[in-house]
Order: C-alpha cells, then structure tokens, then sequence
C-alpha cells in the first residue's frame, strides 16, 4: 500500500482514543452566523474552484444534546444518537450551512467541450454538523446533500458575477456536468496535541482526520492545525473549507480575556487521499465529461484571524498540490489556489 495512505490513516486512527477533558467557559445562549466568501482572482486566475460562498447558522452550545431550544432544536438533539459524539465533559453545538461551489476550466472564452480540462461544474448544498468538542478534542459528524448541475444555479451566479465587475461572459457552460443529486457523509476528529500560553500570547498544534463517503467525495485525510496569536481562543480553528469538502463548524471557547481583541494566525497542512470527487470523475450515473485525477493531493491552508466580542473577520488562502494528472489533461492548471474571506458575528 502507498506510504502515503498509511501515514493519512495513522493519522486519522489516532485521534479516537480517549481523553476529553473539561471544557472551557463558553458564552451560553449564544448563536454565531457566519458568511463565507471564494474566489480566486487574488491568485490572477480563473479556473478549477473559482469561487462560491456560504452561509451557516452555528447554534448555542449546550452541555447536554437534549438542552438545544428554538425551530431548530429537534434537529440539533439528534446528535445524542450518532456514535462516538457524546463525551465527559464536551459541548455540544449544532450547524446548518447552504453553500454553492463552481468551477471552470482555464479558457472561458471557447464554447466546445474541453476534454484536456476540468469540466464546468456547480454544487448547491444544504450541510448539517452535529460535534462535540472541550479544549482538547473535537468529534464530528455531518451530513452534506445537494445537487450538480444546471440545478445548481452556478452558470447563472457565475455569469452574473462576469457582468457585474464587467468581465466576459464565460462561454462553456452548455457542457456542464449532467444534474445529479448529492449524498455526502463526513466524520471529523480533532485532538490538540500541544499548547502554549504566556501572558497574553498563545500558540497549539492540533491532529486533525476525517473521513468523507458519498457520491460526491470518498476521501480519507490527515493533518495538522497550528496557531499562533494574541489572546488566543480556546477550542479549534474554523476552517472555511468549500461545502462538501468536509464540515462547517465552530468549535470555539473563551479566550483568556474575552473583552479583549484576539488576532492570531494558522496554518493547516493536509494529506488528502482522494477515492472520488465528482468535480473531477464526473457524473456518477451518467456518461459526462472527466478528468484523471490524482490520489493523493497535499494541501496549504494560511489565515489570519481577528475576533473582538461578537464580531469576527478571517482570511484564509487554500493552496493544493497538484488535483489532476497533467499527462492526462495538459491544459488543467492542475494547482489549485483560491482565498476566502469570512465574516462572523453572534447574537
């Protein structure tokens, strides 16, 4: 077996042993939204995942599944029935996320299908995220269903985009990928494995693993989170993944001083070995257009974060190594590079 699928696995099986500890002190009755936007022009390119957004109601946290109140708590109590999620000494919190993701080849000025390229592809989604969490570990389930295709609505977002900023209509999409709907499955496991607090500075190291199911992606990944900053919150750093690469979540504590700013930085360094992504494999039940991918995709994520009582900011650049076989498709800008910018506040 490649060397780099048993490291990813390692990984990601050593973040179920025990050892939750005692969470936190964490604003009770709180709920955070939070807005993500994408795109790719920061990097000078047009291509591959070019841009999407998302918006994701993250809810209270409790300290029992059966404590969620509001239109939206018979939803979030059905996480005291997934595996694994409940803990001694956790938190609970549950999020709702609708997102939509695009992508295009590299020459949106020709009409014919670009067969040495990525396809044209949209995803609108709706992800649910039920997760526990203290300052040590994370645990997380969520399921992710949606829909491929002009159903998505990306040609017409991206279109609409084009002509708002006065940039030329992109030509191809009458050879998007074939409507399809999207099941995706994903659990998460985060387990921090050092930290360090002086004064008011702070820095931690976290393993992170998850695993993905589903027609949209079959993906193990492996990883490592880090971050380094002033007043710096307990729990987790979000990561603004596109929706259905993995889950939305916000599993944040109290820092030291919570009247203070916090402004810290992280980064994320991941191995993905990747069994299916329909951007790339196509339509699952369909002939569609496709490319060759690769199976093993590294991945950068850099951020930098400023929090101040209810209102966030966060910037974060995702860097890949290569997602498509170059041999196989030449033309594919096989790299993929693309910034998201998030604003949060809570209520």
């Amino acid at each position: 077996m490649d060397r780099r699928v048993l490291i990813c696995a390692a990984v990601f099986l050593s973040l179920a042993a025990p050892g939750a500890v005692a969470a936190e002190p964490d604003p009770a009755g709180v709920v955070t939204y939070s807005l993500d936007l994408f795109d790719d022009f920061l990097f000078g390119k047009d291509d591959q995942i070019t841009g999407g957004w998302t918006l994701s109601r993250h809810s209270e946290t409790v300290e029992d599944w059966r404590d969620f109140s509001g239109w939206l708590a018979p939803l979030g109590r059905l996480g005291r029935h997934i595996p694994t999620l409940t803990g001694h000494g956790l938190r609970y919190r549950f999020s709702l996320s609708l997102g939509q993701v695009i992508q295009t080849p590299d020459d949106l000025a020709r009409s014919d299908l670009i067969t040495d390229d990525v396809p044209y592809a949209g995803l609108l989604a709706l992800q649910a995220a039920w997760y526990g969490y203290d300052d040590t570990e994370f645990r997380g389930f969520a399921l992710t269903l949606g829909v491929v295709g002009p159903a998505s609505l990306a040609e017409e977002v991206q279109k609409g985009v084009h002509e708002l900023v006065g940039s030329a209509a992109p030509k191809g999409w009458d050879n998007q990928l074939s409507n399809e709907p999207v099941v995706n499955l994903t659990y998460l496991r985060k387990r921090k494995l050092w930290a360090w607090r002086n004064e008011g500075w702070g820095a931690d190291v976290t393993a992170d693993g998850h695993l993905s199911l589903g027609n949209l992606f079959i993906a193990l990944v492996g990883g490592l989170e880090m971050r380094l900053g002033y007043n710096l919150p307990g729990g987790f750093v979000p990561v603004a993944d596109p929706l259905g690469e993995s889950m939305y979540h916000r599993a944040m504590l109290e820092p030291r001083w919570p009247g203070r700013p916090s402004a810290y930085l992280s980064a994320v360094l991941r191995g993905n070995v990747v069994g299916r992504d329909l951007f790339l494999d196509g339509n699952t039940f369909t002939d569609s257009h496709r490319v060759s991918k690769e199976a093993f995709v590294g991945q950068l994520i850099v951020g930098v974060h400023f929090e101040y009582r209810a209102l966030a900011l966060r910037l974060q650049a995702f860097l890949t190594s290569d997602r498509v076989d170059t041999d196989e498709a030449p033309r594919a800008a096989s790299r993929d590079r693309y910034g998201i910018a998030t604003a949060e506040w809570r209520f």
